[in-house]
């Protein structure tokens, strides 16, 4: 093993079928074939990271185990990564480390959420992650295995059993891999890592944790009819966002939406606007009885109405996906707040 590297040694088959057997049993996978982090992998991974393999990155809850680069670099060569993944997903752990987070709430509870991680700036070209059709599915490695990497660092690293620590009540297919770039070019409006304070030739990553996807057939082209159904997906009782109106939902608009939307004369800010006063609830909608988790930070309420969270500007908003004026995606939040970081290059 190499001088460099320090975590424990296992020996494997040379046979693929017997080395995912082994890494299954051992419970260091997804349930997913992986990918050997051998000594030679590893070490590319930490050169692309441009920093020592000892770094430590983040503690990742439960257990506050170490990430270090080294750490990093092993579930990266596990999930399928190229060695120049490395930068977003150090970025990615020190943004998912940050209170604001709460990834210890996100790794421990029943609730079947999971870090979205959102690519902005110059290096989503660079590394070929998808933002436009089908972003947010398969068939792109970088989408894909980022993702991945990250849900195998909560395992690996945070000790985020699934069944024992991790206690979804049903889990969701976005706890495997969530990630993509939004499309900046196609926006009419500045991205969000602009609109969150960084210049438009920076990379970022912003985390936010969701708890799923819910896609919104808005096959209209006036403004008010898009915003009333968009906000009738956002008007569920049972999101976190909603229940305690706190933290950052965000919707992702398709380009041929936001063209609409913008030759309307609407901005984002407006746009943010418009979605929180369609996706007000009255007090009359809710059960008449106490909630089991009720306390004191239960609804956000306005003359009347729960809302979605405590201000327009809490929605977050980016443009992707593809071309046509047909669906957008709405991910309810956690109830905790996003967090964003910059991608620094080796």
């Amino acid at each position: 093993m190499s001088a460099q590297l320090r975590s424990k040694v296992i020996n494997l088959s040379d046979s693929p079928d017997a080395i995912y057997e082994q890494l299954y049993d051992l419970g260091v996978t997804d349930g997913f074939p992986v990918i050997p982090p051998t000594d030679e992998r590893i070490e590319k991974f930490i050169t692309a990271s441009g920093r020592s393999a000892d770094t430590i990155i983040a503690k990742v809850p439960p257990l506050q185990g170490p990430a270090t680069v080294e750490k990093i670099a092993i579930n990266a060569v596990m999930a399928g990564c190229r060695p120049e993944y490395m930068p977003v997903l150090i970025a990615a752990l020190e943004a998912v480390s940050d209170p604001a987070f709460n990834l210890l709430g996100i790794q421990t509870t029943t609730n079947p959420v999971a870090p979205l991680i959102l690519v902005n700036g110059p290096i989503r070209q660079q590394l070929d992650i998808n933002c436009g059709r089908g972003a947010l599915g398969p068939g792109r490695r970088a989408n894909a295995t980022i993702g991945r990497a990250m849900r195998l660092i909560q395992l690996n690293v945070g000790g985020a059993v699934p069944g024992e620590v991790d206690k979804a009540t049903l889990g969701m297919p976005g706890k495997y891999t969530l990630c993509l770039g939004e499309l900046e070019e196609e926006s009419p409006w500045e991205p969000l890592h602009v609109e969150r304070g960084f210049r438009r030739e920076e990379s970022t990553v912003t985390v936010v944790g969701v708890q799923g996807t819910d896609n919104t057939l808005g096959a209209w082209k006036k403004a008010e009819s898009i915003f009333r159904v968009v906000g009738s997906a956002m008007t569920s009782l049972a999101a976190n966002n909603t229940l305690f109106g706190s933290g950052n939902p965000i919707v992702f608009i398709n380009p041929g939406h936001a063209k609409l939307l913008a030759e309307q004369g609407f901005s984002k800010r407006q746009v943010q606007d418009q979605l929180y006063e369609h996706s007000k609830i009255p007090l009359s909608a809710w059960p008449n009885e106490i909630s089991e988790i009720q306390h004191e930070g239960f609804r956000h309420v306005v003359d009347g109405f729960a809302t979605v969270t405590r201000a327009p500007a809490d929605i977050l908003i980016a443009v992707a996906g593809g071309p046509e004026a047909y669906h957008i995606t709405y991910c309810a939040s956690f109830g905790d707040w996003a967090v964003t970081k910059p991608i620094k290059l080796a």
